[in-house]
């Protein structure tokens, strides 16, 4: 196969001037980026191989290849050679070999020498003269390949009966299979019942008179082989070799840990280069973030000695709690107690009183609790990120602008990557190139609560909110502070009410923008110190006096309140937020949703101030009803086009309401004999507010006569289709 080359790829580090906030951009892959194989990160990746085991690898089921036919830098699922057999390195991949029918430990431990490649060695299941008889009847020898492979050829053979595995001192040739069935799977969920796979025979020979077994068969997946004899002669398998095609449908690489440092680091955007082989719909890849405290996204747990119940602290552990309490955690009477304090401990407590892998490897068996995913001190893996195809290259794969958001949850001190290859089709598969992604270091603060009231409010009616953002701790002389406030909003915001900044020693300052004209940005009060920077149709930016002071628990908390006029146009819909520090080129830094203050009657929180809940940045609306545009009009309803300057044109407005994907809209004008003058719009839309302009032209670009005309609102969903008609006038 061949592959374009890749060009030089450029590692990028942006030193922010003013407060020391570093902003980086490590690319992975390429020419020039950390090399895949060595997993990036400096701490290694551990894959959970069963319950109770892990290893450690990039590269879980060792089906990945890394420069693929001397491609530098790049990534790609294994692509069989129809030359290699697929079963030697089985047991590498994390395959078995078993043989259900037979209770020796001694025989079975014999099955590796079908897969061992050497011509002196063999699985034997014959009567040795002198011996006793041997049953070679229904004897079943399984093989789990690791990984699911496309396979087209099996073959199988004793001693001395292949001319490229020559062994004329083991002259056992004719004790071949007399008689035998195969048997497939592949490996897939819906194949498995519980957790056994559902095998399919592919050939069933009674009467086989060849030595060598050369069995082909139309290319398919398949990870699980079972070989059955049906015959009382006794046989010996020399070896038992796979030959297959194309690429394997499924392989995955996890990247080593980075380690940002205690003074932690947010999140920028990510990229890749991307390419595809075969029909592109029938591969993926997909690429996960996940950010935590900690240093392992793995939790070992033990057996409790009197419950039974898995804990994942150490014997004897003592804890402080941030009450300053110390604790046996063994001693707590009820286990699920000592798991909630466990897991309410600082993170560095209960780093310090955790199981280490160390210690759980050193543990009887009797002894060992499952390992888990650590969910506390680890996010769960990101949804999958969507990147526009062709968008990146080696050329501007430094650029940080490009891209998408990482979403994992920041500031953190560790991050980890994920990379999925996805096949529905032997032909057809992905590759990975160079990769990026955008840190800088130090935070703006170690944490921001935030909430927004109300959270309940009629559908597309225009009401006044309050977001309150609370940092709840800023490490003096580490965090750099935030003067900028950015809240996505689903709509444009019809008004900026006012901003009010709590500082830590209790000062206040406000700035009232009631009633200022939003259509000219950036404005500030008359003190300069607050300002509403933009409003656009899905966020408002504001700056205020620099917060660089809050501390919760020490009862010191900084908060700002900002209030404005929005409309709501789904259920559900999240008013995220981002903080900002307008003298540094740091990486703006999300919020989490939370009980931030106390906000009045409307602010229904029962959890304590500064506690993370994500439905406090959610907005609901009721249900009831069906429709799916409101607010639909020409505005202005009566315009002229004469080129004076007013109202040249009119805006066919609409709020689209409920929708959950994008849906096709169009919007057309006729006249009132019902010809269609023009269409203005035609393609798919998403929920929120939208608008057209008409000049007046019909779809010749020709000025059409004053008069009465009518325009059209079409939206059609999966669900419903909805049409509104509405009147607009043209004067000169």
């Amino acid at each position: 196969m061949l592959y374009p080359r890749a060009k030089a790829l450029v590692l990028v580090l942006l030193a922010v001037q003013n407060l020391g906030a570093e902003r980086r951009t490590i690319v992975m892959g390429g020419e020039d980026g950390l090399e895949w194989a060595s997993g990036g990160g400096t701490i290694a990746a551990l894959i959970q191989t069963g319950l109770t085991e892990v290893e450690v690898s990039n590269t879980p089921g060792n089906v990945l290849e890394f420069d693929a036919d001397g491609r530098v830098g790049w990534l790609s699922p294994q692509q069989a050679d129809e030359t290699v057999n697929i079963a030697l390195g089985l047991l590498d991949r994390g395959g078995r070999l078993g043989a259900p029918t037979i209770l020796s430990q001694v025989i079975k431990d014999q099955l590796i020498f079908m897969i061992d490649d050497d011509p002196t060695t063999a699985f034997e299941r014959k009567t040795a003269r002198g011996a006793s008889q041997v049953n070679s009847l229904g004897v079943i020898m399984d093989f789990d390949l690791g990984a699911r492979f496309g396979v087209e050829r099996i073959q199988f053979f004793p001693r001395n009966a292949h001319p490229d595995f020559p062994a004329p001192d083991f002259p056992f040739h004719n004790d071949f299979l007399r008689g035998f069935e195969l048997l497939l799977n592949d490996g897939s969920e819906e194949t498995q019942v519980a957790n056994q796979p559902v095998l399919t025979t592919v050939k069933l020979e009674t009467e086989n008179e060849k030595p060598i077994v050369e069995l082909t068969i139309p290319p398919q997946y398949v990870r699980y082989i079972r070989l059955k004899s049906q015959t009382t002669v006794g046989f010996e398998v020399a070896e038992f070799r796979v030959f297959g095609s194309g690429f394997v449908p499924r392989a995955d690489y996890l990247s080593n840990i980075f380690d940002f440092g205690e003074e932690l680091a947010l999140w920028g955007r990510i990229r890749w280069e991307e390419e595809h082989f075969g029909t592109e719909r029938l591969s993926r890849l997909l690429i996960s973030s996940r950010g935590g405290w900690d240093d392992t996204p793995l939790e070992f747990t033990r057996l409790h000695p009197s419950s039974g119940a898995e804990v994942p602290w150490r014997e004897g552990a003592v804890a402080n709690t941030a009450t300053g309490d110390a604790v046996d955690l063994d001693a707590v009477d009820d286990v699920e107690e000592a798991l909630d304090l466990f897991n309410a401990l600082p993170i560095d407590e209960r780093s310090r009183v955790a199981l280490t892998q160390d210690e759980y490897d050193d543990l009887k068996k009797a002894d060992k609790g499952d390992v888990r995913d650590d969910l506390v001190a680890w996010s769960r893996w990101s949804p999958p990120y969507k990147l526009t195809a062709g968008t990146v290259n080696a050329e501007n794969i430094g650029d940080d602008q490009l891209g998408v958001p990482i979403l994992s949850p920041g500031p953190r001190r560790y991050f980890q990557l994920k990379a999925e290859f996805d096949s529905q089709n032997l032909e057809s598969a992905r590759a990975l190139g160079a990769l990026a992604f955008t840190v800088s270091n130090p935070p703006l603060t170690e944490r921001i609560i935030s909430e927004v009231v109300p959270r309940q409010v009629e559908l597309g009616v225009p009401v006044s909110f309050t977001y309150a953002v609370l940092p709840t701790k800023m490490r003096q002389g580490v965090d750099i502070g935030f003067d900028v406030f950015e809240i996505a909003t689903p709509v444009r915001s019809e008004e900026v009410e006012t901003i009010e900044v709590v500082h830590a020693d209790g000062q206040v300052q406000t700035a009232d923008f009631t009633g200022v004209d939003l259509t000219n940005l950036p404005v500030q009060d008359d003190s300069g110190l607050f300002a509403v920077e933009s409003v656009t149709e899905r966020h408002l930016r504001v700056r205020f006096p620099a917060i660089t002071e809050s501390d919760l628990a020490a009862g010191r908390a900084a908060l700002v309140k900002i209030r404005f006029k929005c409309r709501v146009l789904r259920f559900g819909t999240t008013f995220t937020g981002t903080a900002w520090n307008s003298t540094t080129d740091d990486l703006g830094q999300r919020v989490i949703g939370g009980n931030a203050a106390d906000l009045g009657e409307a602010d229904d929180d029962l959890i304590p101030i500064g506690a993370a809940d994500p439905n406090d940045l959610a907005v609901r609306v009721p249900l009831a009803g069906g429709r799916l545009m409101i607010n639909v009009a020409a505005q202005p309803r009566v315009f002229s086009p004469n080129g004076d300057g007013i109202n040249d044109e009119t805006r066919i407005h609409c709020d689209l309401v409920r929708l959950v994907d994008a849906a096709p809209l169009t919007v057309r004008v006729f006249d009132l004999a019902g010809h269609r003058v023009r269409t203005l719009f035609a393609g798919e839309q998403g929920g929120g507010s939208f608008s057209v302009e008409w000049d007046g032209a019909n779809a010749a670009g020709q000025q059409m006569p004053p008069g009465i005309y009518l325009f059209r609102v079409d939206l059609a969903t999966d669900a419903k289709q909805e049409a509104v008609v509405g009147i607009v006038e043209m004067v000169y």
